[in-house]
């Protein structure tokens, strides 16, 4: 697990990619620790090294064998550090968004921000019970977003945000990247996360 930790009154607990630790993920928690926040990451691939982006189908092979969206290591984690602090969010990114929105049922945390959590769509029924930001890219492959929106609108803490951009525009080391998309959707969640922990 990647953790930075300063004692802070608020957490997030960051949930990665089919990719693992890399460079993009380690600098969101560096992001969200300045920010104020302790961050703890688990490591869901058990591996050292990330997968890069052009091993995509093996990443993915990998996460559906040793990992799957399995929300157990999450709520140990969250029933180990529960008492130590005020707020505890989960941001996740891609698979990890969709592992977020898993836990958004859960008292023991107290908001979710889902980045393209593609796989949310499978598990529409989940009634959120915290404050979710769910952050979506226009252009996705396998689905239609604004059919997503329509499905989660029915759920009054659902925020549902559109960006016009592809699959991991916020991922600057992504070849999807968009830098004008992705300032607003990361103020968009600084602001959604401030809100929370005030």
């Amino acid at each position: 697990m990647f953790t930075l930790l300063s004692k802070n009154e608020n957490a997030v607990i960051v949930l990665h990619e089919i990719y693992g630790l890399n460079n993009h993920i380690k600098q969101v928690c560096k992001e969200l620790h300045n920010s104020g926040l302790d961050v703890y990451c688990p490591n869901f691939l058990n591996r050292e090294e990330p997968f890069s982006y052009d091993q995509h189908s093996q990443a993915y092979d990998y996460f559906m064998k040793f990992c799957g969206f399995d929300t157990s290591m999450i709520f140990d984690l969250l029933t180990r550090i529960r008492d130590r602090y005020k707020k505890i969010i989960i941001v996740g990114f891609s698979v990890g968004a969709t592992l977020a929105w898993l836990c958004s049922e859960s008292a023991q945390c107290d908001g979710i921000v889902s980045f393209y959590g593609s796989r949310i769509r499978d598990y529409t029924d989940i009634m959120p019970n915290n404050p979710t930001l769910v952050i979506q890219a226009k252009y996705e492959e396998s689905y239609d977003p604004y059919f997503l929106q329509h499905k989660l609108s029915k759920y009054s803490l659902v925020s549902f945000h559109i960006f016009n951009s592809r699959h991991g525009f916020c991922d600057p080391f992504n070849k999807a990247y968009n830098p004008s998309e992705s300032a607003k959707a990361l103020t968009l969640s600084h602001d959604f996360i401030t809100q929370i922990i005030n």
